[in-house]
């Protein structure tokens, strides 16, 4: 069992609550791959969006660490949140054709709890930092 404290963004600020269960939390994070990974040594890092079903930034926050973690991932820094919904989110706004779009992700956060979606750079790349 891990002993260190998890010091939470949402433990900043009061509670917040989805106000529908048709909405779920859309978390960004910044991550590193964990030394021993399949991508340690080749990839320098990654913005994750998760989309996560659960009643309160809190929980949700939690959800995503989980998830990165669970990929073999370590968030390095909170970036953004917001609540979305399938009806607010169109299914033709995707950058990278093979990639789900974020109407597919919610769908999916709804079914199994959560989606997350990394975009990874090389670990050569110019912005990449130690």
């Amino acid at each position: 069992m891990n002993s260190k404290p998890v010091h939470l963004y949402s433990d900043g600020f009061a509670p917040v609550f989805r106000s529908s269960s048709r909405e779920v939390f859309f978390i960004r994070l910044e991550a590193a791959p964990q030394v021993g990974s399949d991508d340690f040594g080749d990839l320098g890092g990654a913005y994750v969006n998760c989309y996560l079903n659960a009643d309160d930034l809190r929980t949700a926050e939690l959800q995503a660490i989980a998830l990165i973690q669970n990929e073999g991932w370590q968030p390095v820094r909170f970036e953004t949140w917001r609540l979305v919904c399938i009806e607010c989110e169109s299914n033709t706004d995707n950058d990278y054709e093979e990639s789900p779009t974020p109407r597919e992700l919610i769908e999916e956060a709804v079914r199994e709890g959560g989606a997350c979606l990394f975009h990874s750079w090389p670990i050569d790349a110019p912005d990449n930092q130690p």
